[in-house]
C-alpha cells in the first residue's frame, strides 16, 4: 500500500473518533444517563436463546455495544441443543449507531420459521438510505453486507413475546441520543464538528433532494436538486483569518452572498445577520433551512 494513503487513513480514522469522543463527552448527564440504561436494557433483555420449531435449530442472540466506536453487534448461534456454547454456526453483524434510521425502527410480524427468525414479533431496523454498511461475519469471518437489522421475539415464549415494543423504544432512545448533536463550547471545535457532520445525501420536505460534497478543508458545495434537474448550488466557507463563514448561493436569478455567523447555544446554527437564513443541525442525519419565512427539513439518505 502506497505510504501517503496508508497515513491519510489512518489520520481519518484518529479524526473520526475525535468527533465521536467530542460528541459523547459533550452528552448532558441525563442524556448520558438515558443512553446508558437503555444500553443496558438492550445487553440484557437481548440475551437469549429459543428454538425454531420447525427446524429443532436452537438459537442464541446476543446484543454488544462498543462504546470506543459506538458500533453495536447483534450476535447469533445456532445449534442443535439449547446451550450457548455448542455452536454449529454463528454471526456477527456490526454496525455503527449513527448508519442506522431511526424513523425505520418497527415492530413486524412473522407467520412463519425461517432460520433465526421464527413466529412472533421482530424488530426491524434499516441502515440510512438502505445501503449496505452492516457487516456481517459467518463464523468470524467477513461475509456479504446487508443493509437491516431483526431482532425476533418469539410467541411461543410469552416472556421473550412481552418486550418487542420495550426493545423499538430502548433502540429509538439509542439511536436518537447517539445522533444527536451536542454543541462543544469552543467556536473552532464546533466549525471542525460542522464540517465533518454534514457531507453527505438528503432528502427534502419540499421534494427536493440535497447533495453535499466537501470541496477542501472548511468549505463545502451543496446542490439542490428537484425531479435529478439541478436548480440551485451553494458554496459554505469558513474564513480563517478573521473567523466567519461565508455563504455563497448560485440559482435561475443569478448570485449572491453573505456572512454567516456560529450560534452554538443549545444546537449548532448559522445564521446571517442581514438576510433572512439560518441553517441549523440538531442531529448528524439532519438539518433545516430556514429562508425567507420557509423551513425545509432535510433527512440523510447517504453517506
Amino acid at each position: 500500500m502506497d505510504c501517503k494513503k496508508h497515513t491519510a487513513k489512518i489520520l481519518i480514522f484518529i479524526v473520526s473518533l475525535v468527533f465521536i469522543d467530542t460528541a459523547m463527552a459533550q452528552m448532558p448527564n441525563e442524556d448520558k444517563k438515558q443512553f446508558e440504561e437503555s444500553i443496558k436494557w438492550l445487553e440484557t433483555n437481548l440475551a437469549y436463546v429459543y428454538q425454531n420449531k420447525s427446524t429443532g435449530e436452537w438459537w442464541n442472540n446476543n446484543f454488544f455495544y462498543n462504546p470506543e466506536n459506538q458500533e453495536i453487534n447483534i450476535k447469533n448461534a445456532s445449534s442443535d441443543v439449547p446451550n450457548a456454547t455448542d455452536k454449529d454456526v454463528y454471526f456477527d453483524r456490526i454496525v455503527n449507531l449513527k448508519e442506522l434510521d431511526m424513523a425505520s425502527v418497527r415492530i413486524d410480524h412473522a407467520y412463519s420459521n425461517k432460520g433465526r427468525i421464527v413466529k412472533g414479533k421482530v424488530l426491524h431496523v434499516d441502515v440510512i438510505g438502505k445501503t449496505k454498511r452492516i457487516q456481517k461475519l459467518y463464523n468470524g469471518k467477513p461475509s456479504f453486507k446487508e443493509f437491516f437489522l431483526q431482532v425476533s421475539f418469539p410467541a411461543a415464549n410469552d416472556s421473550l413475546f412481552a418486550k418487542a415494543d420495550q426493545c423499538k423504544k430502548h433502540f429509538e432512545t439509542i439511536l436518537q441520543l447517539s445522533t444527536k448533536v451536542y454543541p462543544a463550547v469552543d467556536s473552532l471545535q464546533n466549525t471542525n464538528y460542522l464540517f465533518d457532520l454534514i457531507p453527505g445525501l438528503y432528502n427534502g420536505s419540499n421534494n427536493s433532494r440535497c447533495e453535499i460534497v466537501e470541496l477542501f478543508p472548511h468549505s463545502l458545495e451543496l446542490k439542490f436538486f428537484r425531479n435529478d434537474k439541478l436548480y440551485k448550488k451553494s458554496v459554505i466557507s469558513y474564513d480563517e483569518s478573521n473567523h466567519h463563514f461565508i455563504y455563497w448561493m448560485v440559482n435561475v436569478a443569478g448570485s449572491s452572498h453573505f456572512e454567516l455567523n456560529l450560534d452554538f447555544e443549545n444546537n449548532i446554527k448559522l445564521e446571517a445577520n442581514a438576510e433572512n437564513y439560518k441553517l441549523i443541525f440538531p442531529n448528524s442525519n439532519q438539518f433545516s433551512i430556514l429562508d425567507e419565512g420557509a423551513t425545509v427539513d432535510y433527512n440523510r439518505i447517504g453517506f
